[in-house]
C-alpha cells in the first residue's frame, strides 16, 4: 500500500479557536443537520470543510456550539478542565462517524488520535458493529498525553446508551480507547503501558513506519 493508494480524510472538532472565515471553512450542507444523540437528547451536528493547500486532502470539521464553541481546547481560561470533557469527546466520535457513513465513504483503517477521538474505538465495535460500511475496518489508536481527565463515568455510560464489553467505569478515555483498538502507536515523549510501538523521529522513516502498520493491520497481521 503505498501513499498514491491512498484517499485519506481528516476529522476534526471546529473549536472555537478556528475561524471559519480565516481559515475558509465551507459548510457542507448535504452532511449537516444531523441529530447526534446523547441520551435522552440531541445536539445538531454541522459539518464543515477546508483543503489544505498543496495537498490533496480534505478537512471536515465537527462544528456544534454547545460541545465547541470555546476558546479553549479542553480547559477555560482559568486552566480549569471543562467538566464534559468525556461527553464532548463521545459527541466528536459520534459525530465522526454520522459523517463517515453520509459520505458512503469506507475506510480500510481509521486511525483516532487523542482523547477528543478515544470513543471512536469503542463506538465502532459496539454502536456500528452491524453497519455495512465498516465491515472490515480496523482502527488503530494513538494517546495525545493531554490531560482532560475525562473517564467514563456510570452516569455517562447510562445517560449516553453507551454499550461496552464489560465494566469501564471509572476508566480513563485513552485507556478505554486502547482496549478496543486493534492496534496502537505512541509518540515518542509519552510512557508505554505494554512496550506498544512508538513514531519514529524522522518524517520519512515515521511516513514508512505507519504506512507499514496500516497495512499490517488491514492484513490481520499482529502489529
Amino acid at each position: 500500500m503505498g501513499s498514491t493508494d491512498m484517499d485519506a480524510r481528516i476529522m476534526m472538532p471546529r473549536y472555537g479557536t478556528i475561524s471559519p472565515r480565516k481559515n475558509r471553512l465551507h459548510e457542507v450542507i448535504r452532511l449537516s443537520g444531523t441529530d447526534i444523540a446523547m441520551g435522552e437528547a440531541t445536539e445538531e451536528l454541522k459539518v464543515r470543510v477546508a483543503s489544505i493547500p498543496g495537498v490533496r486532502l480534505q478537512v471536515y470539521f465537527m462544528d456544534n456550539k454547545t460541545y465547541f464553541k470555546r476558546k479553549g481546547l479542553h480547559v477555560d481560561k482559568n486552566g480549569d478542565l471543562f467538566e464534559d470533557n468525556a461527553e464532548r469527546a463521545l459527541f466528536f466520535g459520534r459525530s465522526v462517524l454520522e459523517t463517515v457513513c453520509k459520505l458512503r465513504w469506507q475506510p480500510d483503517v481509521v486511525h483516532a488520535f487523542g482523547w477528543v477521538s478515544s470513543f471512536v474505538p469503542l463506538l465502532l465495535r459496539s454502536e456500528y458493529a452491524d453497519e455495512e460500511l465498516f465491515n472490515g475496518t480496523k482502527v488503530i489508536y494513538t494517546p495525545d498525553g493531554i490531560d482532560a481527565e475525562a473517564e467514563l463515568t456510570d452516569t455517562l455510560v447510562t445517560a449516553a446508551g453507551l454499550r461496552t464489553n464489560g465494566d469501564l467505569t471509572g476508566e480513563r478515555l485513552s485507556t478505554a480507547a486502547l482496549s478496543y483498538a486493534d492496534a496502537s502507536i505512541f509518540p515518542a515523549d509519552l510512557p508505554r503501558i505494554n512496550g506498544e510501538t512508538t513514531f519514529a523521529a524522522d518524517e520519512d522513516d515515521r511516513t514508512a513506519q505507519v504506512l507499514d502498520l496500516y497495512t499490517k493491520v488491514r492484513n490481520g497481521v499482529p502489529a
